[in-house]
C-alpha cells in the first residue's frame, strides 16, 4: 500500500499558504478587508452611471493656506466663491491636519499616503523622496490614467522626487533670464500655472486624467494682483486674504474649463492646504518653525460627482495622509500597504465617525538649522499635544489659539497623548529614519531655496545626534525672527541692516553658528575676507565637524590667496562630506589659479561625477582648464556642455572668446566676448578683450567706447585705464585726459605686469607736448619697471 500522508500535507500547507496570502494581499496590498468592501461598493452607487475608472481627478494644493482664512470656513472678511461652491457640492473636513508645515514634506506625505518619519522627507532642501517611495500618481498611472503636474514654485521641482509619477511635470522655471536668484525667479504666479494646465489639456485631450495643480501666490510676499490687492490692503492680514481670493479665482477658472469640456460631472476635485500661515500668532511671522494650528490646520474639501453626497460636513479629526487612499478607493484602485492613512469613505458615508481619531505633525527645522529641539504633536479633534522640551496641551474648544498650555494641569491626559506618540512612531517609523539627516545641497538649489526664504545652512551632524538639553523652540523665536530678517536683508544685497541683526544674535547667543554662518558670507560678500575667516573659526570652536563653516573659512583662505590653508580646508571639507562636489570645484579653481592645471582637472571633474546634474560650473572650469593646456577641442566640449545646462553660466562666453582668439578667428571670439557683456554688463574681463580686438582692427573709437564700459564696470581695473590713455594716444586726442587716465592705472597697480605700458604712455604723450623733463623722467620710470618685472620671471 502506498501511503500519501506527506503529499495530502503538503497539499494542506500550499491551501494555507495561499489563504494567508490572499489575506496578506486584502490587508497589506488593498489596505482593507471585509469592512471597506462596503465603502467601495457605495463609491459605484454614489456615481452611477459612471463607474470608479470612468473618474478624473483635479488635485489642488494651496501652498500656506490656512482653513480659518476662507468663506466655507466661517471667515468673514474673504470671499471664495469657488471653493466655497466645491464645499457646497462635496464634503467639507472641518479638523483636517497637515504633516508638517513646510511644503516639500507635505506633499510628499499627500502623495505617498505616509508620515514624515515613514518617507523620510522633513525639511524643505536636503531631502529627496527616493525612488523606493510609492506615489498616488505612480498608481493611477499604472491604472491608466494621463497624469500631470504644474508646479509654482521651486521647492517642489523635480529633483526633489514629487515628480515619481507623472507624465508630464511642469516645474521648468526659467533662470536663465535672470540676473539673480530672487523670489521673481523661483516662483511662478498662479495665472501662468493655470495656463500650462489649459495648455496641456488642450494638446493631449486624455480621455482620463489626474492633473495636481499648486497654486504657490498665497506665500510671502503677499503681493495679489488687482482687483484683489485694492479690495483687501485695507483690512487686517488684507493682502494675504488677497492672495487666497486670487487663488480662488483661478480654482474657479480651471472648473469653468472642465465644465465646457463636459468633464466636470466625471470628474473629483480635491482642494487642500499644504500647511498655513502663522501671520504673527506665537510671534512667527510665516511657517515652518512652530505646529501650532495656525501653520498646520489646512482646508480640506473633496467634491465628488454625486448629488448624495452634496453639502457634508465631516468634523472628525483628518490628516493629509488620508487622502491617498481614499483617491485610491474612489478610483478602485489598489491602497498600496506602505499606506499610512486611511481612506475617508467611511467617515463621508458616516459608517465610522471615529471622533478621537489622532492626526500626527512635525517640524525638525528648529532642530537642522540651529540644533534646537524638534517639535512632535498629536491633534484630536478637540485636544492638541506638543512634545517639546516644555511640552505643551491645549483644549482647542476652550482655548483654539493654543494659548493656555494645560498639559501640568491635566497629567492623566497628558500622559495618554505621550505614550499614543511613543507607540506611533515605534509602529510606523522606518528603521533607521531618525538617524537620515539633511544632504549637503548644491550651490543652485540653497541659492534658489533661500530666495524662497526657507532655508539657510543645516547643523552638523554631531550636532544633530545629540539629546537632552536642546534649545525649545518657544524660546528661541525672537532669536529666530532676527536671523530670518538678517537672511533676508542678506539676500536683497542691505548688508548692513543684516549685520545689525546677527550681531544682536550672536551678542545673546554666541552658540548659534547658522548667525555666524550667515555672518561669515556677507563680510566674504564685503570682500571682508579676514573678517569672514575669524567667524567661520568661532564657529568651529562650538562645533568642529560644522561643514558649512569648513567651506566658508577655506572661501575665506581663498578669497586671501592662501592657497595652503583653503586647500587644506577644502580637503578636509570632502572628508566631512565626500558627495559634496563643491569643494572639489573650489579646489580645481585654486588649483587653475596655482597653474597645477593636471590636479585642477582632476577635481573638477571629480566634481561633476558625484553630481552631473547640476555641475554647470565644473563643466565651465574644466574648459577653462583644458583652455589653458591649450587642449582648444577639449575645452570647447566642456564649454559647450556648460553653456547648455545653464545658459547664463558666467564666464564661459568669455571662455569661449579666448578659444576661438586661441584659434585664430577674432571675429568669432568677438561674437563670444559680445554675448558674455550682454548676459552679465559688468564682465570687466570681457570688455576688456574685445576692446583689444577692436584695437587690433584699428577700430579705435570702438575700443574706447568699451574700454569706457569697463572702467564704468570696475572702477579699480588697472589696465584697462592705461589702455584707454593708449587709445587715446593712438587717435591723437585728449592728451589731458589720457595723463589722468595713465596716472590712476599706475596708483592702482603700480607694478602690474602692464605698468610700464603706463610709463611709456606718459613719455609719448609729454615728448608731444615738449614736456622734456617729464618725458625723460617716465621714459626711465617704464625701462627700469620693465627690467624688474623680466628679472622677477627669470629668478
Amino acid at each position: 500500500m502506498i501511503r500519501r500522508t506527506k503529499p495530502f500535507k503538503f497539499l494542506v500547507i500550499l491551501a494555507g499558504i495561499a489563504a494567508v496570502a490572499v489575506l496578506f494581499y486584502l490587508v497589506q496590498v488593498r489596505g482593507f478587508f471585509l469592512g471597506k468592501r462596503s465603502s467601495a461598493a457605495d463609491v459605484s452607487r454614489w456615481i452611477a452611471p459612471l463607474k470608479p475608472s470612468d473618474l478624473n481627478v483635479l488635485f489642488f494644493t494651496l501652498d500656506t493656506t490656512r482653513a480659518d482664512h476662507i468663506g466655507c470656513y466661517g471667515y468673514p472678511l474673504i470671499k471664495t466663491p469657488n471653493i466655497d461652491g466645491l464645499a457646497a457640492e462635496g464634503i467639507l473636513f472641518q479638523n483636517a491636519t497637515a504633516q508638517c508645515p513646510l511644503t516639500l514634506p507635505s506633499h510628499s506625505s499627500m502623495f505617498t499616503g505616509s508620515y514624515p518619519f515613514f518617507h523620510g522627507v522633513r525639511d524643505n532642501g536636503g531631502f529627496y523622496l527616493e525612488e523606493d517611495q510609492v506615489t498616488l500618481a505612480e498608481i493611477v498611472r499604472q491604472a491608466g490614467w494621463a497624469t500631470s503636474a504644474f508646479i509654482g514654485a521651486f521647492v517642489l521641482d523635480s529633483r526633489w522626487g514629487v515628480s515619481q509619477g507623472f507624465d508630464y511635470y511642469y516645474d521648468n522655471f526659467d533662470f536663465a533670464k535672470y540676473k539673480k536668484i530672487s523670489l521673481d525667479s523661483v516662483q511662478r504666479e498662479g495665472g501662468e500655472v493655470i495656463k500650462a494646465f489649459f495648455e496641456w489639456f488642450e494638446k493631449n485631450a486624455p480621455p482620463r486624467f489626474f492633473s495636481w495643480i499648486h497654486l504657490y501666490d498665497p506665500h510671502t510676499p503677499y503681493e495679489p494682483p488687482e482687483p484683489y490687492k485694492t479690495q483687501y490692503e485695507g483690512q487686517e492680514y488684507g493682502l494675504y486674504d488677497g492672495e487666497i481670493a486670487y487663488a480662488d479665482s483661478l480654482i474657479g477658472r480651471v472648473l469653468e474649463n472642465i465644465r465646457e469640456k463636459g468633464l466636470l460631472e466625471k470628474t473629483v476635485v480635491v482642494v487642500v492646504g499644504d500647511h498655513g500661515e502663522s501671520l504673527g500668532e506665537h510671534h512667527e511671522s510665516a511657517h515652518g518653525f512652530f505646529i501650532y494650528d495656525a501653520t498646520v490646520s489646512v482646508p480640506m474639501i473633496i467634491r465628488i460627482p454625486s448629488a448624495e453626497l452634496s453639502g457634508k460636513t465631516v468634523t472628525a479629526q483628518v490628516q493629509n495622509i488620508d487622502l491617498m487612499p481614499t483617491l485610491c478607493d474612489l478610483l478602485g484602485l489598489p491602497v498600496p500597504g506602505a499606506v499610512q492613512g486611511q481612506s475617508l469613505l467611511p467617515l463621508i458615508t458616516g459608517r465610522n465617525s471615529e471622533q478621537d481619531k489622532e492626526a500626527y505633525s512635525e517640524s525638525y527645522y528648529p532642530r537642522y538649522h540651529y540644533g534646537w529641539s524638534e517639535l512632535k504633536s498629536l491633534r484630536t479633534s478637540r485636544y492638541k499635544f506638543i512634545q517639546a522640551p516644555r511640552p505643551e496641551l491645549y483644549d482647542l474648544n476652550l482655548d483654539p489659539r493654543e494659548k493656555n498650555n494645560i498639559f501640568g494641569r491635566e497629567s492623566s491626559l497628558a500622559e495618554k497623548f505621550v505614550r499614543k506618540l511613543e507607540r506611533l512612531e515605534e509602529k510606523m517609523s522606518r528603521k533607521g529614519i531618525e538617524n537620515k539627516g539633511p544632504q549637503q545641497l548644491d550651490d543652485d538649489s540653497r541659492e534658489k531655496l533661500m530666495a524662497l526664504g526657507y532655508i539657510g545652512g543645516f547643523t552638523s551632524g554631531a550636532r544633530l545626534n545629540q539629546t537632552g538639553n536642546l534649545g525649545d523652540p518657544k524660546d528661541k523665536i525672537i532669536l529666530y525672527n532676527k536671523i530670518k530678517m538678517a537672511e533676508g536683508a542678506s539676500s536683497n544685497r542691505e548688508y548692513e541692516e543684516a549685520l545689525k541683526r546677527l550681531n544682536e544674535v550672536i551678542e545673546e547667543d554666541p552658540g548659534i553658528m547658522e548667525a555666524r554662518q550667515v555672518r561669515a558670507n556677507i563680510y566674504l560678500q564685503l570682500d571682508r575676507a579676514e573678517e569672514a575667516a575669524e567667524e567661520c573659526k568661532e564657529a568651529l570652536k562650538i562645533d568642529p565637524e560644522y561643514n558649512a563653516a569648513i567651506f566658508t573659512l577655506a572661501q575665506a583662505y581663498k578669497k586671501l590667496k592662501k592657497y595652503d590653508e583653503a586647500i587644506a580646508g577644502f580637503e578636509r571639507a570632502i572628508q566631512v562630506d565626500p558627495r559634496d562636489p563643491k569643494p572639489h570645484v573650489n579646489l580645481g579653481e585654486v588649483f587653475l589659479e596655482t597653474k597645477d592645471l593636471d590636479k585642477a582637472i582632476t577635481h573638477f571633474e571629480e566634481a561633476i561625477s558625484i553630481d552631473p546634474e547640476h555641475s554647470s560650473l565644473a563643466h565651465n572650469n574644466l574648459g577653462a582648464a583644458f583652455l589653458e593646456k591649450k587642449l582648444l577641442e577639449r575645452a570647447e566640449e566642456e564649454l559647450l556642455k556648460a553653456l547648455e545646462m545653464r545658459p547664463r553660466i558666467p564666464d564661459a562666453h568669455y571662455n569661449l572668446g579666448l578659444l576661438y582668439e586661441g584659434k585664430g578667428d577674432p571675429n568669432r571670439a568677438m561674437e563670444e566676448y559680445k554675448k558674455e557683456i550682454e548676459i552679465h554688463p559688468g564682465a570687466h574681463p570681457a570688455h576688456f578683450n574685445l576692446a583689444l580686438l577692436y584695437g587690433k582692427m584699428g577700430l579705435l573709437r570702438e575700443q574706447v567706447q568699451v574700454l569706457k564700459e569697463a572702467i564704468k564696470a570696475e572702477k579699480g581695473f588697472a589696465r584697462a585705464y592705461l589702455f584707454l590713455a593708449k587709445a587715446y594716444l593712438d587717435l591723437d586726442e585728449n592728451f589731458e585726459e589720457a595723463i589722468g587716465l595713465a596716472k590712476t592705472g599706475l596708483e592702482l597697480d603700480p607694478e602690474a605686469e602692464s605698468a610700464p605700458l603706463g610709463h611709456y604712455v606718459l613719455a609719448d604723450i609729454y615728448n608731444r607736448l615738449g614736456r622734456w623733463a617729464e618725458y625723460s623722467a617716465e621714459l626711465q620710470k617704464g625701462k627700469a619697471l620693465e627690467q624688474k618685472i623680466k628679472a622677477s620671471k627669470g629668478s
